[in-house]
């Protein structure tokens, strides 16, 4: 099977969601025989992020986005004679179709809030044009839980039969057991243990700021909250709220580096996440993999892929979230426990499995669509 993909997302030197599923999804297509993958992209990606990767990099440098999307690219998926392209990062499909078209759409908070999120005319323009390509020129789109998908098709993204739900998965560097260089982290970022971690992002919809007052306001005692997120975005206006406050001095905002990122899980308290919209969450499945016990928003995408391996709460609740922090602090049986059921939960996440579902996808796609229109 001779795959494209776009590339785009793999120029970002950050770690973000849509490469991490990119990257990943493409390594383990690497393993498998029988699939040869050619990447398209408009500059040389990022070194990291195609490590492991056995494709073929078509670099195709030029001008406007536009152009390259709509005539460099079709010409080089000719050229290459691909069966199918898939846009990995929710646009990114050319409105030609040299070959059979996937794309993924992993969030509906965009679709529901562009009027707010893309204030220009032009911002706009692009938004609906990328839309419009997914609806009427996409053979599949895929989506990364079934909420999602159930909002997909009351939004119109595309028709019920050719939106598919394939879950993501955590990397296999999340796991329970101690690493030697755990320590090393926990040293370069002056952490002491116990702490209650957080990994995100300061923006308004994960909530941040009720996590930071309701961890004040539970006043556990001896016990930091690590907040590890890029210092953007809400970043100041978190910091102008609350740093005044007399236990302002037990937040830990950090910059860790993704590598660092499973030592922080591994020797956590507890992880919360009290976000009010997630259409997956990779946090919940790395901190559940990771043995790491869970307090955990019951919007959205999360109590689908948390199951029973977390304690739900009102993420606007602030007193409810107090009381569940003050618990899981208190209750080590309850954190015994739901450390347990989040390993158990984490087997139902794996890149094959997601890569399986994804190459069964493809396989329908060229049975009905097997040549371009």
């Amino acid at each position: 099977m001779r795959l494209g993909f776009n590339g785009q997302v793999l120029l970002d030197p950050g770690f973000r969601g849509l490469t991490r599923y990119t990257t990943e999804l493409l390594r383990e297509f690497s393993t498998r025989p029988g699939i040869e993958l050619h990447v398209f992209s408009r500059a040389i990606p990022v070194a990291s992020h195609v490590t492991g990767i056995r494709a073929t990099v078509h670099v195709m440098e030029g001008g406007r986005e536009t152009v390259w999307l709509e005539r460099d690219l079709p010409r080089e998926l000719s050229r290459t004679g691909l069966e199918l392209f898939h846009a990995p990062a929710d646009s990114g499909l050319p409105w030609s179709r040299p070959c059979p078209l996937v794309v993924t759409v992993h969030d509906s908070y965009a679709r529901r809030h562009w009027r707010c999120l893309l204030p220009r005319v032009k911002q706009r323009a692009a938004y609906w044009r990328d839309e419009w390509t997914n609806r009427f020129r996409a053979a599949a789109v895929l989506t990364p839980s079934d909420t999602t998908r159930a909002e997909l098709i009351e939004l119109g993204i595309a028709p019920a039969e050719r939106i598919h739900r394939v879950y993501l998965a955590p990397a296999e560097v999340f796991g329970p057991e101690p690493r030697s260089e755990d320590s090393e982290v926990l040293a370069r970022y002056d952490l002491m243990k116990p702490y209650v971690l957080y990994v995100g992002g300061y923006d308004e919809r994960k909530n941040t700021h009720t996590l930071v007052g309701a961890f004040l306001d539970a006043e556990l005692q001896g016990t930091s909250l690590v907040i590890a997120a890029r210092k953007q975005w809400g970043f100041q206006s978190l910091v102008a709220r609350f740093g005044n406050h007399r236990g302002f001095g037990s937040i830990r905002g950090i910059e860790a580096e993704p590598h660092e990122i499973p030592a922080l899980y591994r020797h956590a308290l507890f992880f919360a996440n009290l976000s009010l919209w997630e259409s997956f969450s990779f946090q919940v499945v790395e901190a559940m993999a990771s043995g790491t016990p869970l307090l955990c928003s019951d919007r959205k995408a999360l109590p689908e892929i948390a199951g029973s391996a977390a304690m739900f709460v009102n993420p606007e609740d602030r007193i409810a979230v107090v009381h569940s922090m003050q618990r899981l602090k208190r209750e080590a049986s309850l954190r015994e426990e739901l450390r347990g059921k989040g390993l158990e939960r984490a087997r139902a996440f794996s890149w094959r499995k997601t890569a399986d579902e994804t190459l069964a996808i493809y396989s329908r796609v060229l049975e009905t669509h097997g040549s371009a229109e």
